[in-house]
């Protein structure tokens, strides 16, 4: 493009020129969108699909039913998060699951009943298990809660800063032990020193060791997967754990798009960004794929870095650092998602019967593996073959919201462990299709009679997830919980959450800190960086770094 002085720019392109442009309509994007609405900004936020939430959307993939293709419940908000965006008093309902999941590790084995109450929780484990068990619990709770503060999953508006930094900051050796070994250690590093009995403690060895490698690339042995760990039993305390979405989870999407248009804003769908225009290493515009150039003073990218900078940016040269900093990190989307129209709900075996008296006990969990038999499948992946028996998670999301089926109907969802996602990719298809029929024979290892109930259903890989979301290497997660590319390492550029090395340009998605899950964190985050290198005046955005930090680090007031 020839250059063009912003004068130029300002009187060819009024009607197109915009405070901020933000690339994907995903639940982060939305929320940059709706923090920067707020406060006086004119957004424009451009997704490729037909609806917004991207991996957290809701939407018609088998006949008549609702369907999430990506993120299906919500987890703790925080306090500050659940404030701000206040999604009830905007229409959204919340479903309270009082039996959140029930865990099956085998068909002989006893279910892990979790709770969404303390009391019952602790009573089911202590009847079930033992005091051993429930004592160990307790006692891995206490564990995960110092390194969790230091891993910051539910802050915001504060500046991640470097795992090793503060690990050594740590004020006694003993701390520093302690955190070595969350971060850095395996899953089983930590899970035998509060459950060491492979007999009694079983299932739930077998539980915490699934929890630990369902966003990371690893197995529960491997060096590394406490860090997913640690991730997973951070707990923000403001009002219990998870919760449904009436509707599907893309009712918190469409509730953001429908602020932001409410604001003056706009989102438009079916708007597919080829690439992100910079000049003199300062973002202007993006260019849609019908040629048309829309123009701002900010553009932020909802998508993970490698998509950002090698994909919207291929154009653009960075500086070798700043690419390998990109390149570096790890994208691996080790799954395949079924989804499931069913024409009754499906019944538990014999064994399993007690959980026919509990009410919401057949909502959904997770089937699992021990633990050396979960690292056995990680590294069969690894060779580019499928596991011998798929771990999975697993709903009946209708038990609690009959909405999201015909009448009479139920719809369910699983997520299958390790899909070998580095395999021939003309070889994936297939596999995807075996591993299917392996996840569908594990659910009937407990529900026998699921696949004879079975009216639809559909299979997505991560190779979907690639060309539906545009993630790399379908990840989800926008870079696995790894612990050289979590908290400070999430970042491009020190000292700041969501600043790049181009000017101008953001990043909002989960590829920032504090990572993935439904948490509007990193896009909350985002917009209260932006407004603050705003302030920041003249200066480029890289040169605001540190004054960027200090005020995303202090109690910045709500705008209404």
């Amino acid at each position: 493009m020839s250059k063009q002085t912003e004068a130029d720019i300002s009187a060819s392109t009024a009607d197109e020129k915009y405070d901020c442009i933000i690339v994907g309509a995903g639940h982060n994007g939305l929320a940059t969108g709706l923090v920067l609405a707020r406060n006086g900004q004119k957004v424009l936020v451009l997704e490729k699909n037909n609806y917004v939430g991207g991996m957290g959307g809701t939407r018609e993939i088998l006949k008549g039913c609702l369907n999430e293709v990506g993120a299906s419940c919500l987890f703790p908000l925080s306090t500050e998060i659940k404030s701000y965006f206040d999604f009830e008093s905007h229409g959204v309902e919340l479903i309270p699951l009082p039996v959140m999941a029930v865990n099956l590790a085998g068909a002989d084995a006893r279910p892990l009943i979790l709770f969404k109450s303390p009391l019952k929780l602790a009573f089911n484990v202590l009847r079930s298990f033992g005091p051993g068990a429930m004592l160990g619990f307790v006692r891995l709770m206490k564990f995960c809660q110092y390194p969790a503060q230091v891993l910051d999953r539910f802050t915001a508006r504060k500046a991640p800063r470097k795992l090793e930094e503060l690990i050594a900051e740590a004020k006694t050796s003993k701390q520093r032990e302690h955190l070595e070994l969350a971060f850095k250690g395996s899953a089983m590093d930590i899970i035998d020193k509060f459950f060491p009995d492979p007999i009694k403690h079983r299932e739930l060895r077998s539980s915490m060791a699934f929890a630990a490698v369902q966003a990371t690339y690893k197995g529960p042995y491997t060096a590394g997967s406490g860090m997913c760990l640690i991730y997973t039993m951070a707990q923000e305390g403001s009002d219990g754990l998870m919760q449904r979405v009436k509707g599907g989870i893309g009712k918190l999407s469409d509730c953001l798009a429908q602020q932001i248009s409410e604001l003056g804003g706009e989102v438009r769908l079916k708007q597919r960004v080829s690439h992100i225009v910079v000049e003199d290493n300062r973002a202007m515009a993006v260019e849609l794929k019908n040629g048309q150039r829309l123009y701002a003073d900010i553009i932020v990218s909802n998508l993970d870095k490698q998509a950002t900078f090698n994909g919207l940016l291929e154009n653009h040269t960075l500086n070798e650092a700043d690419q390998k900093k990109v390149d570096a990190f790890t994208h691996q989307g080790a799954f395949v998602h079924m989804l499931f129209k069913l024409k009754r709900r499906p019944t538990y075996s014999a064994h399993l019967k007690k959980l026919n008296n509990i009410p919401g006990a057949y909502f959904g969990g997770a089937m699992v593996l021990d633990p050396s038999e979960l690292q056995r499948s990680y590294e069969t992946c690894l060779r580019g073959a499928l596991p011998e028996n798929v771990p999975l998670a697993f709903q009946i999301p209708t038990i609690v919201d009959p909405t999201l089926a015909p009448p009479g109907f139920h719809i369910a969802s699983a997520y299958g462990f390790y899909f070998p996602c580095e395999a021939d990719k003309d070889k994936r298809g297939k596999l995807r299709d075996q591993m299917g029929e392996k996840l569908i024979d594990h659910i009937c290892l407990y529900m026998p009679d699921f696949r004879e109930v079975i009216v639809d259903q559909a299979i997505f890989s991560s190779d979907h997830f690639a060309s539906m979301q545009g993630v790399t290497n379908g990840d989800w997660t926008h870079g696995l919980l790894h612990p050289d590319q979590m908290i400070g390492d999430r970042c491009l550029i020190d000292g700041t959450g969501h600043t790049t090395p181009i000017d101008n340009l953001f990043l909002c998605g989960a590829s920032c800190h504090p990572g993935p899950g439904v948490t509007f964190l990193p896009g909350y985050n985002c917009a209260h960086e932006i407004m603050a290198a705003t302030v920041a005046g003249s200066e480029t955005i890289a040169e605001t770094a540190s004054k960027v930090t200090s005020i995303t680090q202090g109690p910045a007031a709500h705008a209404a």
